[in-house]
């Protein structure tokens, strides 16, 4: 019986298994659970999501949700320039809209995806590769506005952003000529005048951290050349100071590839950089004093040179940050996955993961994201190689939460937010921060793998504004949506269904009616199963609008017997157990 049900499940994508098993019997997980799950692998779905056409060498990749579904939406680039395309994540698929969203005609350096003009919509900031600017705000619908010439960005290059100066709007970190400057949001979906703060020669790519906690964003920056590397502390009154030296987190030659995170879970954001040059890549530990230590060969992190991209992620949802990157010598080294053995020391792990290997590699953008709501981490490539490319994580071992932070006194995204989650003791604690990499941009939410803890034992969100916000029990395996100064919400579900399935009359020995209800566009799928797990009937296979739907099923063609009825989209499920007979 059980390995009927495993050949069932195997038919389905690993996120469609993992909901299925959530509204099953504790039974049929039993039964999964002897059998055991395959090895986690990151599978190329590419061209099966309807992803392709793009032409040139890969670039730019960012995601983010900017309709307001709950799913984040994909941006990419090509490094020709001349080619910029964008995709409506639609749960099974994603559309290309780049015509019909006014998105036509473009390239990108930088892709970012955020909330930048006080509306409910995240917008996209876009920064071409022959060097204009464009600020495009959403409509909400699938569309943007072109407000660029009205926003006072002038000839800014946009590559990052955050809250400096915590007034609750969103500024931008521009990099023109040899100068970093900031860009303060008026509120109004305009922007101040650039406001120098230092030079910046050679710049690759730059992180925004509050690096001593003091409740201000400071900034961190990679050389592509001789230029060391630069830490800037926030002064809190529009100045930055150069820290680097005094924090020891030097890096004396070109540092391509940067993402900061905290790999050890002590409450206190961490460097990694990436060598573009023939030096060794650089874990900086934060000592929570203002200062970082070098713990590089100490923990195993030296990677290999020539780096292009690299990020901190939880790949296997075990609650340590591993580190992937992607180099140059794609015959050597291609892509490496470093797995964290809970922050003591990490070994590569990407030939097993089926993300190394000839021909596989040499990213210049990549960027994370849960693409198909399943709670584990998904990513997007763009290089030089297999040039556009999305993986998806299949078979992730680990429980997990996604949180999606709505800043009310903070930034509407939160950026900048540390959210700790405990769970059987342990602090898993993660920071709301855009990528640093130069042609990076994850989704702005947080993803908590949780490993066997069923549930996290509390959650602490340290908001931007001063704000401390805390709530007890959540049970893994969700989507959580926090309100500053409000409670936690209960459970968001992207493009799911709702609670609302019912067969009636249950018993049936004739006809019976099944209701459910969609709350938007969704392709659902309705199926019938025996008890063996072996499917009988495929009801429903089809995108039905939002609303109430019927369909009736015919149970005087089945045996007496006890079925079960299941009804699933793109990022849920639901089952009935459904008798028919007297």
């Amino acid at each position: 019986m059980s390995h009927l049900f495993l050949n069932l499940f195997c038919k389905q994508s690993f996120g469609q298994m993992k909901h299925i098993l959530r509204s099953l019997s504790i039974i049929l997980l039993t039964l999964c659970a002897h059998q055991g799950f395959s090895q986690q692998v990151f599978k190329n779905v590419t061209s099966s999501m309807g992803i392709g056409g793009q032409t040139g060498l890969g670039h730019a990749v960012g995601w983010g949700d900017i309709d307001g579904d709950g799913d984040p939406d994909l941006g990419i680039s090509n490094q020709e320039g001349d080619g910029f395309w964008f995709y409506r994540n639609d749960g099974d698929h994603f559309s290309d809209i780049t015509a019909s969203a006014g998105l036509n005609g473009l390239g990108a350096n930088k892709i970012i995806i955020a909330e930048v003009t006080g509306d409910a919509f995240n917008d996209l900031v876009l920064r071409t590769r022959s060097g204009t600017q464009f600020l495009f705000e959403s409509n909400g619908d699938g569309t943007f506005t072109d407000i660029t010439a009205g926003a006072g960005i002038g000839s800014a290059a946009v590559y990052n952003l955050a809250d400096f100066n915590n007034d609750g709007f969103t500024d931008l970190v521009s990099v023109a000529g040899d100068d970093v400057s900031i860009l303060y949001n008026n509120g109004d979906a305009t922007f101040s005048n650039a406001v120098p703060i230092a030079p910046m020669p050679d710049f690759m790519g730059i992180a925004v951290l509050d690096y001593n906690r003091d409740g201000l964003m400071d900034l961190y920056w990679t050389t592509y050349g001789d230029n060391p590397n630069t830490l800037l502390k926030n002064n809190g009154d529009g100045s930055f100071s150069d820290v680097t030296v005094a924090a020891g987190v030097s890096y004396t030659q070109g540092a391509h590839a940067l993402d900061v995170g905290d790999y050890n879970n002590d409450g206190w954001v961490d460097i990694y950089v990436g060598s573009y040059s023939s030096l060794s890549c650089k874990l900086f530990e934060n000592n929570g004093d203002g200062t970082f230590s070098d713990v590089t060969w100490a923990t195993g992190t030296q990677g290999h040179n020539d780096t292009r991209t690299t990020a901190f992620t939880d790949y296997n949802s075990d609650g340590w940050l591993d580190i992937f990157s992607s180099h140059h010598d794609f015959y050597s080294y291609s892509n490496t996955m470093q797995k964290s053995l809970e922050a003591e020391t990490f070994v590569e792990v990407g030939p097993e993961l089926g993300i190394s290997g000839e021909w596989i590699g040499d990213y210049f953008g990549h960027a994370w994201a849960d693409f198909n709501g399943d709670g584990a981490i998904d990513f997007f490539a763009a290089g030089h190689i297999d040039k556009y490319r999305l993986f998806k994580n299949t078979n992730c071992p680990g429980n997990w939460l996604m949180v999606k932070l709505k800043g009310t006194i903070s930034n509407p995204n939160g950026i900048g937010a540390q959210v700790d989650v405990w769970a059987g003791g342990q602090r898993i604690s993660r920071n709301l921060l855009p990528s640093g990499g130069f042609h990076d941009f994850d989704n702005l939410q947080l993803h908590f793998g949780l490993d066997e803890a069923t549930a996290a034992d509390s959650i602490a969100v340290y908001w931007p504004s001063g704000l401390v916000q805390r709530s007890g029990s959540i049970a893994a395996n969700q989507y959580v949506m926090i309100i500053e100064d409000s409670t936690v919400t209960g459970v968001h579900k992207p493009a799911g269904l709702s609670a609302n399935l019912s067969i009636a009359p249950n018993p049936a020995n004739q006809s019976a009616v099944i209701t459910f209800e969609l709350p938007q566009n969704s392709r659902v799928r309705v199926s019938l199963f025996d008890l063996n797990g072996q499917g009988l009937k495929t009801l429903l296979n089809e995108t039905r609008q939002a609303g109430r739907h019927q369909l009736k099923l015919n149970a005087g063609e089945l045996p007496n017997g006890i079925y079960l009825l299941v009804l699933q989209s793109s990022f849920s499920s639901r089952v009935k157990k459904l008798v028919v007979g007297p």
